[in-house]
Protein backbone atom coordinates (compact mmCIF):
# COMPACT_ATOMS: atom_id res chain seq x y z
CA UNK A 1 0.00 0.00 0.00
CA UNK A 2 1.64 3.54 -0.86
CA UNK A 3 2.10 6.12 1.50
CA UNK A 4 0.03 9.46 1.40
CA UNK A 5 1.37 11.88 -1.11
CA UNK A 6 3.37 14.55 1.70
CA UNK A 7 1.86 17.20 -0.64
CA UNK A 8 -1.18 16.76 -0.32
CA UNK A 9 -3.40 19.81 1.06
CA UNK A 10 -4.40 20.64 4.77
CA UNK A 11 -8.10 20.29 3.75
CA UNK A 12 -7.96 17.40 1.06
CA UNK A 13 -6.17 15.32 3.97
CA UNK A 14 -8.89 16.26 6.74
CA UNK A 15 -11.35 15.04 4.03
CA UNK A 16 -9.09 11.66 3.87
CA UNK A 17 -8.93 11.31 7.33
CA UNK A 18 -12.33 11.11 8.23
CA UNK A 19 -13.07 8.77 5.58
CA UNK A 20 -10.70 6.16 6.51
CA UNK A 21 -11.83 6.82 10.00
CA UNK A 22 -15.80 6.40 9.19
CA UNK A 23 -14.05 3.39 7.53
CA UNK A 24 -12.82 1.86 10.69
CA UNK A 25 -15.56 2.43 12.46
CA UNK A 26 -17.60 0.45 9.94
CA UNK A 27 -15.25 -2.15 9.08
CA UNK A 28 -14.70 -2.87 13.09
CA UNK A 29 -18.27 -2.62 13.98
CA UNK A 30 -18.29 -6.49 13.12
CA UNK A 31 -17.51 -9.16 15.37
CA UNK A 32 -14.12 -9.84 14.05
CA UNK A 33 -10.10 -9.95 14.06
CA UNK A 34 -10.37 -6.31 13.15
CA UNK A 35 -12.40 -5.33 15.57
CA UNK A 36 -10.53 -6.71 18.19
CA UNK A 37 -6.97 -5.71 17.35
CA UNK A 38 -5.84 -3.17 20.22
CA UNK A 39 -3.11 -1.91 17.76
CA UNK A 40 -4.80 -0.87 14.86
CA UNK A 41 -7.66 0.50 17.59
CA UNK A 42 -4.35 2.68 19.47
CA UNK A 43 -3.76 3.96 16.11
CA UNK A 44 -7.06 4.92 14.93
CA UNK A 45 -7.31 6.69 18.14
CA UNK A 46 -4.57 8.59 17.78
CA UNK A 47 -5.27 9.29 13.68
CA UNK A 48 -8.82 10.31 15.01
CA UNK A 49 -7.67 12.54 17.27
CA UNK A 50 -5.26 14.44 15.08
CA UNK A 51 -8.30 14.45 11.94
CA UNK A 52 -10.37 16.54 15.16
CA UNK A 53 -7.92 18.79 15.62
CA UNK A 54 -6.61 19.78 11.91
CA UNK A 55 -10.64 20.10 11.72
CA UNK A 56 -10.50 22.34 14.36
CA UNK A 57 -7.13 24.32 13.62
CA UNK A 58 -8.87 24.47 9.23
CA UNK A 59 -11.51 26.37 10.69
CA UNK A 60 -9.98 28.40 12.86
CA UNK A 61 -7.70 29.84 9.69
CA UNK A 62 -10.74 30.47 7.48
CA UNK A 63 -12.09 32.64 10.50
CA UNK A 64 -8.93 34.65 10.71
CA UNK A 65 -8.84 35.23 7.03
CA UNK A 66 -12.82 36.04 7.31
CA UNK A 67 -11.67 39.18 9.51
CA UNK A 68 -8.94 40.29 7.30
CA UNK A 69 -11.59 40.25 4.52
CA UNK A 70 -13.93 42.41 6.79
CA UNK A 71 -11.24 44.64 7.51
CA UNK A 72 -10.38 45.31 4.14
CA UNK A 73 -13.94 45.72 3.22
CA UNK A 74 -14.87 48.58 6.27
CA UNK A 75 -11.52 50.30 4.97
CA UNK A 76 -12.29 50.64 1.39
CA UNK A 77 -15.64 52.32 2.62
CA UNK A 78 -13.63 54.64 4.31
CA UNK A 79 -11.16 56.16 2.12
CA UNK A 80 -13.98 56.17 -0.58
CA UNK A 81 -15.99 58.22 1.59
CA UNK A 82 -12.89 60.61 2.25
CA UNK A 83 -12.79 60.80 -1.37
CA UNK A 84 -16.22 61.44 -1.94
CA UNK A 85 -16.96 64.44 0.59
CA UNK A 86 -12.80 65.41 -0.77
CA UNK A 87 -14.41 65.70 -4.41
CA UNK A 88 -17.80 67.32 -3.29
CA UNK A 89 -15.84 70.23 -0.92
CA UNK A 90 -14.05 71.48 -4.22
CA UNK A 91 -16.97 72.02 -7.06
CA UNK A 92 -18.13 74.81 -7.87
CA UNK A 93 -22.08 74.95 -6.78
CA UNK A 94 -22.15 76.87 -3.28
CA UNK A 95 -25.14 74.33 -1.62
CA UNK A 96 -23.18 71.06 -2.37
CA UNK A 97 -20.54 72.70 -1.31
CA UNK A 98 -21.23 73.62 2.07
CA UNK A 99 -22.63 70.61 2.76
CA UNK A 100 -19.84 68.71 1.65
CA UNK A 101 -17.43 70.84 3.89
CA UNK A 102 -19.57 70.35 7.27
CA UNK A 103 -19.62 66.52 6.54
CA UNK A 104 -15.62 66.70 5.88
CA UNK A 105 -14.99 68.62 9.25
CA UNK A 106 -16.60 65.42 10.85
CA UNK A 107 -14.79 62.58 8.78
CA UNK A 108 -11.45 64.98 9.42
CA UNK A 109 -11.31 64.33 13.02
CA UNK A 110 -10.85 60.76 12.22
CA UNK A 111 -9.56 60.81 8.63
CA UNK A 112 -8.12 57.93 6.26
CA UNK A 113 -5.59 57.25 8.86
CA UNK A 114 -8.09 55.49 11.15
CA UNK A 115 -7.52 52.28 8.63
CA UNK A 116 -3.80 52.01 10.13
CA UNK A 117 -4.90 51.56 13.48
CA UNK A 118 -5.66 47.95 15.15
CA UNK A 119 -8.83 46.27 14.88
CA UNK A 120 -10.15 47.56 18.32
CA UNK A 121 -9.15 50.80 17.99
CA UNK A 122 -10.56 51.39 14.50
CA UNK A 123 -13.35 50.09 15.24
CA UNK A 124 -14.19 52.13 18.37
CA UNK A 125 -12.82 55.36 16.00
CA UNK A 126 -15.48 54.23 13.82
CA UNK A 127 -18.43 53.74 15.69
CA UNK A 128 -17.77 57.41 16.87
CA UNK A 129 -17.65 58.74 13.43
CA UNK A 130 -20.71 56.98 12.56
CA UNK A 131 -22.70 58.76 15.52
CA UNK A 132 -21.33 61.93 14.41
CA UNK A 133 -22.98 61.48 11.16
CA UNK A 134 -25.98 60.54 12.47
CA UNK A 135 -26.35 63.87 14.00
CA UNK A 136 -29.87 65.57 12.93
CA UNK A 137 -28.37 68.70 11.87
CA UNK A 138 -26.16 66.72 9.07
CA UNK A 139 -29.53 64.68 7.78
CA UNK A 140 -29.84 67.10 5.15
CA UNK A 141 -26.32 67.50 4.17
CA UNK A 142 -25.61 64.26 3.72
CA UNK A 143 -29.11 63.65 1.98
CA UNK A 144 -27.75 67.17 -0.74
CA UNK A 145 -24.57 64.92 -1.59
CA UNK A 146 -25.27 61.81 -3.92
CA UNK A 147 -23.88 58.61 -2.75
CA UNK A 148 -22.73 59.73 0.88
CA UNK A 149 -25.88 58.51 2.32
CA UNK A 150 -25.26 54.99 0.60
CA UNK A 151 -21.79 54.96 1.65
CA UNK A 152 -22.11 55.71 5.33
CA UNK A 153 -24.78 52.95 5.40
CA UNK A 154 -22.27 50.75 3.72
CA UNK A 155 -19.83 51.53 6.40
CA UNK A 156 -22.32 50.87 9.09
CA UNK A 157 -23.14 47.33 7.74
CA UNK A 158 -19.20 46.97 6.79
CA UNK A 159 -18.36 47.43 11.00
CA UNK A 160 -21.23 45.28 11.72
CA UNK A 161 -20.04 42.66 9.54
CA UNK A 162 -16.55 43.20 11.23
CA UNK A 163 -17.63 42.80 14.49
CA UNK A 164 -19.35 39.59 13.99
CA UNK A 165 -16.42 38.02 12.60
CA UNK A 166 -14.36 39.60 15.45
CA UNK A 167 -16.53 37.86 17.46
CA UNK A 168 -16.38 34.36 15.74
CA UNK A 169 -12.36 35.21 15.65
CA UNK A 170 -12.31 35.19 19.13
CA UNK A 171 -14.20 32.21 20.19
CA UNK A 172 -11.92 30.55 18.00
CA UNK A 173 -9.24 31.31 19.16
CA UNK A 174 -10.29 30.41 22.68
CA UNK A 175 -10.18 27.01 21.62
CA UNK A 176 -7.63 26.73 18.87
CA UNK A 177 -4.49 24.25 19.31
CA UNK A 178 -1.34 24.30 16.93
CA UNK A 179 -1.81 25.58 13.65
CA UNK A 180 -3.33 23.52 10.47
CA UNK A 181 0.04 23.09 9.15
CA UNK A 182 1.31 21.90 11.99
CA UNK A 183 -1.23 19.48 12.77
CA UNK A 184 -0.96 18.07 9.45
CA UNK A 185 2.41 16.89 9.78
CA UNK A 186 1.67 14.99 12.81
CA UNK A 187 -1.06 13.23 10.91
CA UNK A 188 0.94 12.58 7.87
CA UNK A 189 3.45 10.69 10.70
CA UNK A 190 0.73 9.25 11.94
CA UNK A 191 -0.71 7.77 8.85
CA UNK A 192 2.57 7.47 6.91
CA UNK A 193 4.44 5.66 9.42
CA UNK A 194 1.92 3.77 11.39
CA UNK A 195 -1.75 3.03 10.55
CA UNK A 196 -0.59 2.65 6.10
CA UNK A 197 2.72 -0.06 7.47
CA UNK A 198 0.53 -1.72 9.79
CA UNK A 199 -2.83 -1.92 7.30
CA UNK A 200 -0.19 -3.18 4.59
CA UNK A 201 0.94 -6.31 6.71
CA UNK A 202 -2.25 -7.64 7.83
CA UNK A 203 -3.91 -6.88 4.71
CA UNK A 204 -3.93 -10.41 3.54
CA UNK A 205 -5.96 -11.53 6.22
CA UNK A 206 -9.29 -12.08 5.31
CA UNK A 207 -11.07 -9.96 7.92
CA UNK A 208 -8.53 -6.91 6.90
CA UNK A 209 -8.59 -7.56 3.32
CA UNK A 210 -11.90 -5.49 2.54
CA UNK A 211 -10.95 -2.28 4.71
CA UNK A 212 -7.80 -2.46 3.50
CA UNK A 213 -8.67 -2.55 0.05
CA UNK A 214 -11.03 0.56 0.70
CA UNK A 215 -8.71 2.43 2.30
CA UNK A 216 -6.12 1.82 -0.10
CA UNK A 217 -8.08 3.24 -2.92
CA UNK A 218 -9.24 6.12 -0.45
CA UNK A 219 -5.30 6.96 -0.44
CA UNK A 220 -4.92 6.10 -4.45
CA UNK A 221 -7.39 8.66 -5.11
CA UNK A 222 -6.30 11.25 -2.63
CA UNK A 223 -2.48 10.89 -4.24
CA UNK A 224 -4.07 11.26 -7.37
CA UNK A 225 -5.11 14.57 -6.88
CA UNK A 226 -2.12 16.14 -5.86
CA UNK A 227 -0.36 14.84 -8.68
CA UNK A 228 -3.25 16.13 -11.26
CA UNK A 229 -2.43 19.47 -9.28
CA UNK A 230 1.56 19.35 -10.09
CA UNK A 231 0.93 18.55 -14.21
CA UNK A 232 -1.46 21.69 -14.34
CA UNK A 233 0.90 23.70 -12.27
CA UNK A 234 3.60 22.98 -14.89
CA UNK A 235 1.48 23.27 -17.51
CA UNK A 236 0.71 26.70 -16.90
Amino acid sequence: MKKINSNIRVAELDTLSDVLIRMYKDSSAAENALSKDTNLSLIMAEVEKLSADITTAIKSDRVSSTLDEADIARDGIIRNLGDALTGYSAIPVAAKKDSAQNLLAVFSKYGKQITQKNFAEESSLIESMLEDFGAENLSSDIAALDGVGELISELRTAQDSFNKANDEYTKASVNRGESATSVKKSLISALNDKFVPYLSAVAPLADYKDFATKCEAEIIKANATVSGRKKTDKAK
